[in-house]
């Protein structure tokens, strides 16, 4: 896994055994207003008993006229002569929806229209139409006698043939004005006029979260155009301004009398709003959990009530100016005890925020928690801007909702605290008995992550196995042989030939012989890891065996771990560890974080009796911090561990030693040469007086002291102890082991240190196709070794061989990384500063603004790196202003100053 550059030229690795390279109330019928109104259950006809060919005819008719034809009803009936009186009494509904839908129609009669030409339906003046779906047309109007502003829904009379659409309809407005609740939107009347039916509801100036992830797109990433169910208004601006600066604060909720409806109190602490427009700023991302809150709140409450939404999705969830949500749309609904209000023989859902049990059609366990998942999946969309579940057609969408993880979340936004994603995740779960029981807990840990306290959530579906704990427990020991393959290898894209699983398979059976002491445990681990792992790389099972990378293996494995290790804390603590160690070495960051914090919080959960795990879990949590370019977050967790580490294991102890190894790490990657080099020199001499020195951890001091040569400007004495180190490694693990090539890789940075660059090139050539062989061409090391031959070929002059390396690695860096860790940043100004050489300064000059403005943010703007793009950014602005190109001859001179 790439460490982020400590040197402004190629990237040198840090060594950890396995080291990776741097580089409510009223009758429907009952108007609120006193008047009595026709019932929404009545029609021209018994709806129920409609011939579907007169339904068929009506939705043409209607379409022509909404396509502004002017319809023959006369030869339509004489065509039709059955259902000539039922076509008569249907077309003023017909025309005044079409009336409707054009803002003013020449058929709609005199009497629809007021002084100032405007459309007139009943007691509502039309003002403009607001949005339209299949539930129905929905306009801004006024409400005449009253004088107010309301939301007038209409169903289309095309729908209110269908009984089924009616009556979701009335539904919709039914449970609506039942439900009293400051966070869903009040129903003011119902009716029906010309035989159309309407409902009035408080008007929300704002727009619909599904409208403001359309403008945080416009706003975020600059798009020229929204999407067309989107028109971007100067109200909807402001609300996404608002949360994206921290002017529209997250709500957070009183402790005592929310689930009453009370208002909640809003927070004021804005101190850490970006000025730009940012998804990753601290402001949107409490905004958004405070919208979380708001909505679950709302939903509890519903539930509590016997009403489940079913259809919760960023269109039913609206904000108002004041960033207030408000939740709408109750037409799939299902209330229950009380059958009258339950539509039934309709799937209801959305597609993309369906739960897992919709989308398999098990209607008996849609309950509350289908709510919860849905509202997960839009908290999801609103912190990433794309949905979490996509796909070409609908049985796809299904599968992948039933049988597929969405993209882990931070993966997509990086900014995502640890534990908001955790408590998105649990309310995606795709078992409902994983999910938070109600809305209310999901509105108590959301508010829990606002007031900076501890969460209850844990991350969920976690697999696998523990290395370090099968060693140290007997019961475990049939997992080691297992274990080995994926800890001790440790690195994706490996092929995982199935002569191997066969040969772990028979030893993790002799394993289970010597640990018959605990036969059941041992047994039921073996089952696991045999039917979960190995079995799935056996050609006899799996045809595909032959291509099956271990990385697939442990992703195909992973869901199974809850049911097997469930209630078993200790057993799933060490798996978490294990696992987060292994995508540790397979360059997965993000699915390694969440393993380890998982690993972490259970540990501590355990108590001293795990310290030393517990400690261990912490270690390489940071160390990982650390490759994810969070350097400050990984010195302070490191810098406690090492102490707790040293007081109660010892200075020998192989965690302390660790520990200490990767806070060094972090003090080299940021300038603090002389503190890291003290760290390397203790933890060296530490691990020869332990009783059984370990060979890994002493090597690993020695390797990473020759990092701190490197720095320092020692590079003949770096260029000595790696030669020595190389021919230790390629002994005693062989040429290709990936130890052997991160060693190789840092005797290549000391020769081009000494501008050996012939032999620099030789190496990184080497080290470059074997990486590719044996890791796979997405693996960080061998995206380290593709920059540093890029970067020996621009010292010589060679631009042209360089310029592909530098760009593809950057755009490998970006998939992995993010486009704005470190790593991914030094190579962009790397690249810019090559562009200028070449002459092409407009792209340059692009490129280099946007590294320089992200690395002040990032880094900060005293950061070399930083500082080294201002001073790239500044000599091509004066390449411009005398009208020069630099020499094309050189090299862009990409070392630090």
């Amino acid at each position: 896994m790439p460490h982020p550059e400590n040197h402004d030229d190629v990237e040198v690795a840090s060594w950890h055994a396995r080291a990776p390279r741097h580089s409510v109330g009223q009758p429907l019928d009952s108007s609120p207003s006193g008047g009595t109104r026709s019932s929404l259950s009545g029609s021209p006809a018994d709806l129920a008993a409609l011939d579907p060919v007169l339904v068929d005819l009506v939705e043409e008719a209607t379409k022509r006229i909404l396509g502004g034809e002017t319809i023959d009803i006369e030869k339509i009936v004489e065509e039709h002569p059955a259902w000539a009186e039922m076509l008569r009494s249907l077309l003023p509904a017909m025309r005044s929806l079409a009336e409707l839908a054009e803002g003013g129609g020449e058929d709609f009669p005199e009497a629809g229209r007021d002084e100032e030409g405007r459309t007139v339906f009943g007691n509502f003046r039309i003002l403009r139409e607001v949005g339209r779906g299949g539930m129905g047309v929905v306009y801004e109007a006024e409400q005449v006698a009253l004088k107010r502003r309301v939301a007038l829904k209409i169903l289309p009379q095309a729908s209110a043939m269908d009984p089924r659409a009616l009556q979701r309809f009335q539904l919709e407005a039914q449970v609506a004005g039942w439900l009293q609740h400051p966070r869903i939107v009040p129903v003011h009347d119902v009716g029906l006029v010309h035989g159309v039916p309407y409902y009035a509801m408080q008007f929300i100036e704002g727009g619909s979260l599904a409208d403001l992830v359309g403008e945080l797109r416009h706003l975020v990433d600059g798009h020229s155009e929204v999407a067309a169910s989107h028109s971007s208004s100067e109200g909807l601006s402001t609300v996404a301004a608002g949360l994206l600066s921290g002017r529209l604060a997250p709500l957070r909720r009183e402790p005592e009398g929310s689930r009453h409806g009370s208002q909640p109190a809003r927070g004021s602490d804005h101190s850490d709003a970006s000025g730009g427009p940012s998804l990753r700023s601290r402001a949107f991302l409490r905004a958004v959990a405070g919208l979380g809150v708001q909505a679950a709140e709302a939903l509890g409450y519903a539930h509590d009530q016997g009403v489940v939404h079913r259809d919760i999705k960023p269109a039913n969830l609206l904000v108002d100016l004041r960033g207030e949500l408000w939740v709408a749309d109750f037409g799939m609904a299902d209330v229950q005890g009380d059958a009258g209000l339950t539509v039934t023989g309709d799937l209801p859902g959305t597609l993309r925020y369906m739960s897992p049990e919709q989308a398999l059609g098990k209607r008996a366990l849609v309950d509350r928690r289908t709510d919860i998942y849905s509202l997960g999946a839009t908290l999801y969309e609103l912190l990433t801007l794309r949905p979490a579940i996509t796909g070409d057609d609908r049985q796809e969408i299904f599968r992948r909702i039933a049988e597929e993880e969405p993209t882990p979340l931070r993966r997509l936004n990086p900014a995502v605290p640890f534990d908001l994603a955790t408590i998105i995740a649990k309310a995606m779960a795709k078992d409902p008995s994983n999910r938070y029981e109600t809305a209310w807990h999901l509105a108590e840990d959301l508010g829990r992550f606002l007031d900076g306290r501890p969460i209850v959530a844990r991350p969920v579906g976690p697999l696998a196995r523990s290395w370090r704990w099968c060693r140290r427990k007997p019961i475990q020991a049939g997992l080691v042989a297992a274990l080995g393959l994926a800890i001790v290898v440790g690195f994706a894209g490996i092929t995982w030939n199935w002569r191997e699983a066969v040969r772990q398979k028979r030893l993790m059976l002799v394993a289970e012989q010597e640990a018959r002491g605990e036969a059941a445990k041992a047994a039921a681990i073996n089952r696991f890891l045999i039917e979960g792992l190995l079995d799935r790389a056996e050609p006899a099972s799996n045809p595909a065996a032959n291509r099956l990378t271990l990385s697939e293996a442990l992703d195909r494995a992973a869901a199974k771990v809850g049911s097997s290790f469930a209630g078993q804390s200790e057993i799933e603590a060490t798996i978490q560890l294990a696992v987060g160690r292994a995508y540790h070495g397979l360059g997965e960051y993000f699915k390694s974080e969440s393993h380890y914090r998982a690993a972490h919080k259970l540990f501590e959960r355990l108590g001293d009796r795990d310290r030393a795990d517990r400690l261990e879990a912490a270690s390489g949590l940071g160390h990982l911090l650390s490759h994810l370019g969070r350097w400050d977050e990984a010195r302070t967790l490191l810098t406690r561990s090492l102490a707790e580490a040293r007081r109660t294991l010892g200075h020998s102890h192989a965690t302390s030693l660790r520990t200490a190894e990767y806070l060094a790490e972090v003090h080299r990657t940021q300038g603090r040469l002389q503190e890291a080099e003290s760290l390397y020199r203790s933890s060296l001499g530490a691990a020869r007086l332990a009783s059984k020195p370990d060979p890994d951890i002493m090597f690993s001091a020695r390797f990473n002291l020759g990092d701190v040569f490197l720095q320092e400007g020692r590079f003949d004495e770096a260029e000595t102890l790696y030669r020595g180190l190389v021919d230790e490694q390629r002994r005693s693990k062989g040429p290709e082991h990936p130890s052997t090539l991160t060693t190789l890789n840092n005797l290549g940075v000391s020769f081009e240190k000494q501008k050996k660059y012939a032999e620099a090139e030789q190496i990184f050539r080497e080290s470059l196709a074997t990486d590719r062989k044996i890791l796979g061409a997405r693996h960080p090391d061998t995206v380290t070794a593709l920059y540093n031959l890029g970067h020996v070929l621009n010292q010589q002059g060679r631009f042209e061989e360089a310029e592909p390396l530098f760009r593809q690695s950057l755009e490998a860096r970006r998939q992995s990384l993010g486009t704005e860790h470190p790593s991914t940043l030094y190579v962009a100004s790397s690249l810019a500063a090559l562009l200028r050489t070449r002459g092409r300064l407009d792209e340059a000059e692009t490129l280099l603004r946007r590294c320089l403005d992200a690395q002040r943010r990032v880094l900060g703007p005293e950061h070399r790196h930083t500082l080294l793009s201002a001073a790239r950014l500044d000599d091509l602005l004066k390449d411009r202003s005398h009208h020069t190109h630099p020499d094309s001859t050189q090299p862009t001179g990409v070392a630090d100053p």
